[in-house]
């Protein structure tokens, strides 16, 4: 059952009431374009990658998984329907894109206005369904998670683990294609048991991008400085959305400036810690994700030293290391048995 709560100014923007009803008579098949198994179709489109996790990704495989049709999901039976119209900014293709990172497969992804214009071209005039699911914006993660329940983002986790597997040399590639700099001891990472892995995403592009990064990483340093712990620095501009996903999913500790793919904490391990900068946001973009995840945990927002005016037009962003400090040493504690469990099994193996 889904339902959402519409008051009169959501209202006037609405399109008409939508009816199913019944084509009679029936179009021909020389009218029709007949698409066979199940169809997806996501209503909500946005363009902002954060938003397409939490608005559209998130959604459709609650959704799915409402009804009934995991199994159908993790078969890599159901295509997606993206209606693609573009918003005032972002691109199209990031959504497209996302989808195609769910299915591993271009053939299952498909473009509403790109299906009806080839419909045009072939002389058709309607789009008909073997079984087509309708998607509802129904838990929206960004703004509002009244209607959002706990484990929602379960569906999804267990889909891409099976989809995306972590294995030793797909985290080879993932961390090789994702370290910030060549000079990264690569191979002492990849030993690292996940649980004593902390992740910092820094921005190779001048936007968002850490100011005092070398004092961010002293004092991360400082704080883990016991052998157990591993501390690398990886970036998100440029690397596939699997590189970044398993990046993120072999972390225990994921630290981000808000808008910088701060949104990845959401596959991060059961019990890890997602650590986030504000920058010109008052608020943690991941506090929802955390209230839907009961085993992640999201400390309080890392401030940084610059009023939010400031913050908005400024490329980079200067941590504010008191803050960064206090929160960092409360991780620690969050999950140093996770470590201490991990490590021990980790050199019992070897």
């Amino acid at each position: 059952k889904f339902e959402s709560v519409c008051n009169d100014e959501t209202k006037a923007t609405c399109n008409e009431k939508f009816v199913p009803q019944t084509n009679t008579p029936y179009p021909s098949e020389k009218e029709l374009v007949y698409q066979e198994g199940t169809t997806y179709l996501v209503c909500c489109w946005v363009n902002h990658f954060g938003h397409i996790l939490l608005q559209m990704f998130t959604s459709a495989v609650h959704a799915l998984a409402k009804i009934g049709m995991v199994r159908d999901l993790n078969s890599n039976s159901i295509n997606f329907l993206v209606d693609n119209r573009a918003s005032s900014w972002g691109s199209p293709k990031t959504a497209l894109s996302l989808f195609e990172f769910l299915t591993k497969d271009t053939n299952k992804v498909m473009s509403l206005q790109a299906l009806e214009e080839k419909a045009k071209q072939d002389g058709k005039d309607n789009l008909c369904f073997e079984k087509l699911v309708v998607g509802m914006l129904h838990d929206n993660l960004v703004r509002d998670p009244s209607q959002a329940e706990a484990g929602m983002l379960q569906p999804l986790r267990d889909h891409l683990d099976n989809m995306h597997p972590l294995t030793k040399e797909s985290i080879t590639v993932a961390m090789a294609e994702t370290q910030f700099s060549p000079a990264d001891e690569l191979h002492t990472l990849i030993d690292a048991p996940i649980e004593c892995t902390i992740a910092l995403l820094r921005r190779k592009a001048s936007m968002r991008s850490i100011g005092n990064f070398d004092d961010v990483m002293s004092v991360t340093k400082e704080i883990f400085f016991e052998p157990k712990w591993k501390i690398r620095t990886v970036s998100f501009d440029g690397p596939s959305l699997e590189s970044q996903y398993l990046t993120a999913r072999s972390s225990m500790v994921f630290v981000s400036v808000s808008g910088t793919g701060s949104h990845m904490a959401m596959f991060l391990p059961d019990g890890g810690s997602s650590v986030e900068i504000l920058h010109d946001w008052p608020v943690l973009a991941n506090r929802f994700i955390c209230e839907v995840s009961p085993g992640m945990s999201c400390p309080p927002g890392v401030t940084s030293t610059c009023p939010t005016d400031v913050c908005k037009t400024s490329p980079t962003i200067d941590v504010d290391m008191t803050s960064y400090k206090e929160t960092m040493e409360g991780v620690k504690m969050h999950i140093s048995s996770k470590c201490d469990n991990a490590m021990g099994s980790f050199l019992s193996e070897k």
